[in-house]
């Protein structure tokens, strides 16, 4: 069997194992995407309720919607907080994923190459023995 042929099955196992690793890092930037977007609304949240805290204290009120105003306002920053922390571990993840994508799309190039070179290797010494029987014919033709 051909150098070409017996590669083929790793060059296969290659492509495929490259391909999962797309789709992982694909849902990772997926995944960072809608963390990111979380955080965004809580952020714009934030400060709609700061804005209208302002409005309101500006207006009047009493220290009990003081303290309200005050606890939410410190829960929505902790929500902030920890959601923060999720995009970090986000993207932690999708530069992971992507790594390990560009690990797999090297070898699988290098192993493309490989099988190429063999594929090239394999038809010139089939056009040299194809050259070598079509000389050999005709000099018992003359």
């Amino acid at each position: 069997m051909s150098p070409s042929k017996r590669l083929k099955p790793v060059q296969r196992f290659a492509h495929s194992k490259e391909q999962k690793a797309a789709r992982i890092m694909g849902q990772a930037r997926k995944n960072l995407r809608q963390e990111e977007a979380k955080l965004e609304q809580l952020k714009q949240y934030h400060q709609e309720y700061l804005e209208r805290f302002k409005q309101m204290a500006g207006e009047g009120m009493s220290a009990t919607q003081l303290q309200e105003y005050r606890a939410f306002l410190a829960k929505l920053d902790e929500a902030i907080d920890q959601q923060q922390e999720v995009v970090a571990t986000s993207i932690d993840n999708h530069t992971s994923s992507k790594r390990v994508w560009k690990k797999n799309h090297s070898r699988s190039q290098a192993l493309n190459k490989a099988v190429d070179r063999f594929r090239e290797q394999e038809q010139k010494i089939a056009d040299r023995r194809e050259q070598k029987e079509s000389d050999e014919r005709s000099q018992r033709e003359k």
